[in-house]
């Protein structure tokens, strides 16, 4: 079975565009790992954010659907024993 070459990532700093794995020293490959990592916690935490803003409007929906079912039912009618 053979295995297919992965192509080696890229980064692109000042409109230069850097083969991680050739041109990149140790140092420089360490601080590409950590931008990576740093990219996909931002893109994990954007993701995460527009869940929970979609989460929120429906619980403000089910609210406001709430109160007005509420405010829309009559009051209970005491009624005194004579």
């Amino acid at each position: 079975m053979t295995k297919t070459k992965e192509p080696s990532p890229k980064l692109t700093i000042n409109d230069k565009e850097y083969d991680v794995n050739e041109d990149l020293n140790d140092e420089q490959k360490q601080l590409y790992i950590h931008l990576k990592n740093i990219d996909d916690k931002i893109n994990s935490n954007n993701f995460i954010q527009q869940q929970l803003a979609v989460s929120r409007d429906g619980f403000v929906r089910l609210m406001e659907e709430s109160i007005a079912k509420s405010e829309a039912e009559p009051e209970a009618e005491i009624v005194e024993a004579e």
